[in-house]
Parts: structure tokens; sequence; C-alpha cells
């Protein structure tokens, strides 16, 4: 029991090298024991997949087939995000690389968060799946992600969500679908990348399992209301500022009319009239200058006759 919890608390590439160390210094005949030993100690290796999601605030991970983890495809674009891309695929899949032997602590732990990288943007990829779905599903049902908080989501489950599906850009959400608003996660769980789950994970899940969504309620939605009164939406802009600024904008100026307003509309008319007669006098002396000159061309001409 010691020799097996001793090596669950290992990593993967600590176990790869005590087992092949072990079997360097084996010699070519085996007693029985020892060949019971040797296979009992081979069992209780982990696969990295299960190493992973093993250990403390990773619950939220899945273990990821081997034959997904094996397809090329699915890997794809991927590399450009991790540098020593070659040997982490190697360790995610349990694949014996010689070089393994010569590495050093600091790279060890170099290569191990590499490998929490690349197992975290490839498992968005896995829980958008059929079968990672189905996983995903589980923990819903078992309120893994936990509950919705509001009164009148009445502890609808929570979905994990990515605001980004680029890593080191944001962390990890959980989305109500009932309220349809995103709410921080537990600080146990502050430290995963939501690329690591994806921006369209809810989406993809409620459209494949519509029996997840929510039931529509009857409950009307909560009103705001001080000493029994409703608040008008306004009242918010108005303290933000929003709101005195939309009046300044939009404001007219008008004159004030006078007290009397049967004379101020006399006077109007009054002037009116004056402007009319302004305009025929200008039309009448512009009339006249035209038949002068007129006459005087007459007038030249019969002089000139």
């Amino acid at each position: 029991m010691d020799l097996e919890t001793n090596n669950q608390t290992k990593s993967p590439v600590e176990q790869k090298m005590d087992t092949k160390s072990k079997q360097s210094s084996s010699s070519g005949y085996e007693s029985s024991s020892d060949s019971n030993y040797s296979s009992s100690s081979d069992s209780s290796l982990l696969s990295w997949a299960e190493w992973f999601c093993d250990l403390d605030d990773h619950e939220w991970f899945c273990i990821i087939n081997e034959d997904y983890l094996m397809d090329n495809f699915n890997f794809y674009g991927l590399q450009k995000y991790i540098k020593n891309y070659s040997y982490t695929i190697d360790l995610i899949r349990d694949l014996d690389n010689e070089q393994f032997e010569f590495l050093t602590e600091e790279e060890k732990y170099k290569l191990e968060k590499e490998a929490f990288v690349l197992y975290g943007l490839i498992h968005a990829r896995y829980i958008i799946t059929y079968s990672g779905m189905r996983d995903m599903r589980k923990k819903i049902k078992n309120h893994s992600f936990g509950r919705c908080k509001r009164y009148l989501c009445k502890q609808s489950a929570l979905l994990p969500i990515g605001l980004s599906d680029k890593p080191n850009k944001s962390k990890v959400k959980l989305f109500c679908p009932n309220c349809q608003k995103i709410y921080h996660p537990p600080k146990c769980f502050a430290w995963i990348d939501g690329a690591f789950f994806g921006t369209s994970f809810p989406h993809f899940l409620l459209s494949c399992y519509p029996q997840l969504r929510p039931k529509k309620t009857k409950t009307k939605p909560l009103i705001p209301k001080i000493f029994g009164f409703q608040i008008h939406t306004s009242v918010s802009q108005y303290y933000t500022g929003e709101k005195k600024k939309k009046i300044e904008n939009n404001r007219i100026i008008i004159k004030k009319p006078k007290k009397n307003n049967f004379y101020h509309q006399i006077e109007i008319e009054m002037e009116k009239e004056k402007e009319r007669e302004k305009e025929i006098t200008s039309k009448d002396a512009d009339q006249i200058q035209d038949s002068d000159q007129d006459n005087q061309q007459i007038k030249e001409e019969t002089i000139m006759n």
C-alpha cells in the first residue's frame, strides 16, 4: 500500500524514470515473486490524464480518451502556444522518450507546466465531442460546478465558460442558463484558464441536451422598490451623470413671451406689414428706374434721327 501511494503522488515523468531504472537494474532471470511485483507496480501506475485529473482542485477536468489524444488532428493549431511541443505531447500520450532520463528537476517542472496548458487546450475541444459532453453532463447533474445563488433561478446548475479561446487572456467563469449571467468561480478554481473550457461549451451542451435547459417559471422578475415605491430606471442614470448630459444636449432654448400675448401678436403682425411695405416700395422704385431708362433711350434715338 505504501508503494502504491508513493507512485500516485509522484509525477508521470518521475514514475517513468523509476520504472526504467527498475527494468535496467533487473537481470535476465526473474523469479515468480519478482515478476508478480513488477506487474503489480506497473498496474499501479496512472496515465498522465488520470494523474492530472486526480490532483487537488482539478475536479472540473475530464479524463480524455487515449484515442482522442493519439489523433494528431485534434492538436491542430496548438503548437504555437507550447515551446517544447514534441516533449509535452509525448508526456501527455504516455509515450516513452529517452530524453526524459536526462531532464533536471527544473526542466521537469517546466515540461509539466507546459503539459498542463496543452492538456487544458485539448480539453476545451474534447468536451465539445459526444463523449466529452457525456462526461460533463454527469458533472453538471452532480452540481460539480455549483448552483446559482439567485432566488428566482431555484439553484440551477452552473456551467463553466471561458471569455476567450486563447490562453492567458482570462480565467474561467460560471454561466447560469436561467438568468444568463456570468459569475466568478470559487477561489480554489480561480487559477483555471478560461481557454481550458472555451467560449462555446454551454451553447453546445444546451443544444444537444434540451432537457438541461431551464424551464420557464411564472414568477415575476424582481422589481426594485424603496419604502414600497417602485424605483424609476432613470435614477441610476441621474446619479452617474448620464441623465444630466442627455438633458444638456437635448435642451432647447425658448424665448419667454411677453406678459400680454394679445398685444404681442399685434406687434408681430405690424412688423410683418412694415416689411411687406418695404418690399413693395423697393419694387416700385425699381420699376420707375426702368421706365426712366427707357424714356432716355427713346429721346436719344429721336435726336439721332
